[in-house]
């Protein structure tokens, strides 16, 4: 075998065996920073969704140069990197409201500017953008922008603007408010606004308002006894049955600002507040508000008394002709059958509008009350109905005496309110 000649003091055997060694490390190296290359690359790639800020750098002609971190998919930063600049991103509007900014950037430093994009999918995205300048000599400098993408902070100032607006609108069209009262002080918070007869907001006590100044004496008893079997169940339910568990309501008198009283529907709930106080909170409704009356011929000049009748929370009203077919009714009797619009079953049949249990008693009321022409009370007992119920009717007639329509008035017997 030829042996590797020596050329001057050089082994070549050796040089070449360096080589091949130095070629392998240099390989292994570089697998090893692919590697860590494609590890990066995916963890960029997780998180890069959920960064939302990151830094831009512009030239003094407001021309992209670079931004970091570089491995982010946000969609502004994206569209700078592939060389789209703000004028063509920005309507012409914004893009003059940001020259101008940049312009006036030493002047208001702590100032933020904000603008909104609008995407290919015509989706907009709301950003936060707060600028220095970087002087690199006399005469050159670059603007340094902290980009922040605000659009989930945007779109929940709006969510909020609009439970806001709902919120107020339940206020001057019911009266109701939101309350919630520690049950251990007594003392009562109100959570939304209670507006005036103006719907001006009346100032309330940031501390709580004891529960006696504002309600009836009678009323505060009621709630006492109300509330210390509802604590008591509460407190030794093991189940977890009365947890959010919405009590019945219960109708209780409170005084208004002029010291007159006022009666409001009262339902809630017990639960922990934030302090870990055991409350008792929900919503009031006033009562004269809940209840309309409508009246099927508007021209037709109404008795006030008559009309206050109709408009009674608990007494339903109708009246037919001698074929069973409704003529009139009031609002609580069209909440009773679920009925929307009360026109819409004038001349309708009794039987199409109330439920056949009932039914079959009224008509049996009605055709006495037809065929005698004497007013009859009617009381259910024992298991008629499933609540007992007291029902009233009047004949109504013509100059001859005959009884051409029936008026029906009557009311369910619901124990609410009574002694616990």
């Amino acid at each position: 075998m030829t042996a590797i000649p020596k050329i001057g003091n050089v082994d070549w055997a050796l040089a070449s065996a360096a080589i091949g060694v130095l070629l392998v490390v240099v390989c292994v190296v570089c697998l090893m920073l692919l590697r860590d290359s494609r590890k990066r690359q995916k963890f960029y790639k997780r998180f890069g969704k959920n960064v939302s800020e990151g830094i831009v750098v512009l030239s003094q002609h407001l021309e992209y140069l670079y931004s970091m971190p570089l491995f982010v998919e946000e969609p502004l930063i994206e569209r700078l990197v592939q060389g789209q600049g703000f004028q063509e991103l920005l309507d012409t509007k914004d893009w003059g409201r940001m020259r101008l900014f940049f312009m006036e950037t030493e002047k208001h430093r702590d100032i933020p500017f904000l603008f909104s994009i609008k995407l290919d999918d015509k989706d907009i995205l709301w950003y936060e953008l707060r600028c220095f300048i970087h002087r690199i000599s006399l005469s050159e400098f670059n603007y340094v922008c902290f980009i922040k993408n605000i659009t989930r902070e945007q779109e929940s100032r709006r969510e909020r603007k609009a439970l806001q607006d709902n919120l107020d609108l339940m206020r001057k069209t019911t009266e109701a408010f939101l309350w919630s009262m520690d049950v251990e002080k007594r003392l009562v918070k109100f959570l939304t606004p209670i507006p005036d007869d103006d719907f001006l907001v009346v100032p309330q006590s940031a501390g709580g308002i004891d529960l006696s100044s504002i309600v009836f004496e009678e009323d505060v008893a009621l709630l006492e006894k109300l509330m210390n079997r509802y604590i008591r169940e509460y407190k030794d339910d093991k189940s977890g049955a009365e947890k959010n568990k919405l009590y019945p309501p219960v109708r209780i008198r409170l005084y208004n600002k002029n010291g007159s009283l006022v009666w409001y529907n009262l339902r809630g709930l017990l639960s922990y507040d934030l302090e870990g106080n055991l409350v008792f909170q929900g919503v009031a409704n006033r009562l004269d508000l809940m209840m309309g009356n409508f009246i099927f011929d508007p021209d037709q000049n109404e008795n006030a008394l008559f009309s206050a009748a109709m408009s009674l929370p608990d007494l339903r009203v109708f009246w037919v002709d001698r074929d069973y077919k409704i003529l009139g009714a009031n609002q609580c009797f069209a909440n009773a059958f679920k009925i929307q619009d009360l026109s819409s079953i004038q001349g309708m049949a009794l039987s199409s509008v109330v439920d056949s249990k009932p039914l079959l008693y009224f008509s049996r009321v009605l055709s006495e009350v037809f065929e005698t022409g004497r007013r009859i009370s009617w009381i259910s007992e024992g298991d008629k109905l499933d609540e007992p119920m007291i029902f009233n009717v009047v004949p109504l007639k013509v100059e001859t005496g005959v009884v051409h329509q029936a008026l029906c008035a009557y009311i369910r017997i619901v124990p609410k309110n009574k002694e616990v």
